[in-house]
C-alpha cells in the first residue's frame, strides 16, 4: 500500500513539473516565431512604410502656414477693449439687457451684446438666472457682468475679438 501511495505521489509530482514545463517552453519557441514573422512582414511591406511616411509629410503643415493659423486663432480669442466712446454708448448700468442663453465653445460659455462678443470667465453665480436683467461694466481695467437684482456680485467675462 506504501508502493502504491509513493507511485501516486510520484506520478502526481511528474504531471505537476510536466504540465508547467510545457506552456513554459511554448512560449518561449513562439517569441522567435513572432520576431521572424514581424522581420518577413517588414521584408514584404517596404512600399507600406514609404506610404505611410508619405501621408505623414502630406499631413505637415508648411510653417509660413501653420504661422497663419495660429494667428487666426490668436486672433479669434484674443481679449480686447471696448473703445470709450462705444464702450460709453451701449455699456454700463443704462444698458441693461437679458443673456437668455449663453452660447458653448469648447466648454465655455459666452454671449453676444452690442456687436460684442464675452466669455464669462468663472462659474455663473448661484441664484442669478440667464433671464435676468445684466449690464457690462469696466472696472480696474477688467470687465464685469452685473446684475441689478444681485447687487455686490459680480462676474468676470472678456471681450473677444
Amino acid at each position: 500500500m506504501k508502493k502504491t501511495i509513493f507511485a501516486v505521489l510520484a506520478a502526481t509530482f511528474l504531471a505537476l513539473i510536466f504540465a508547467v514545463a510545457v506552456p513554459t517552453r511554448a512560449q518561449e519557441e513562439e517569441k522567435p516565431r513572432q520576431d521572424n514573422k514581424q522581420v518577413q512582414e517588414d521584408k514584404t511591406r517596404p512600399e507600406k512604410q514609404e506610404d505611410k511616411n508619405a501621408q505623414r509629410d502630406d499631413k505637415r503643415v508648411e510653417p509660413a502656414q501653420a504661422d497663419r493659423n495660429d494667428r487666426r486663432e490668436e486672433k479669434h480669442e484674443q481679449h480686447g477693449h471696448i473703445p470709450d466712446d462705444r464702450f460709453r454708448a451701449n455699456f454700463g448700468r443704462a444698458h441693461a439687457f437679458v443673456i437668455n442663453r449663453p452660447v458653448i465653445v469648447e466648454g465655455t460659455p459666452r454671449f453676444q451684446y452690442s456687436g460684442y462678443w464675452f466669455v464669462i470667465a468663472e462659474p455663473w453665480p448661484v441664484g442669478w438666472a440667464y433671464t435676468d436683467q445684466v449690464f457690462v461694466d469696466y472696472i480696474d481695467g477688467e470687465y464685469f457682468l452685473f446684475s441689478p437684482i444681485h447687487p455686490g456680485v459680480r462676474v468676470s467675462i472678456n471681450v473677444v475679438f
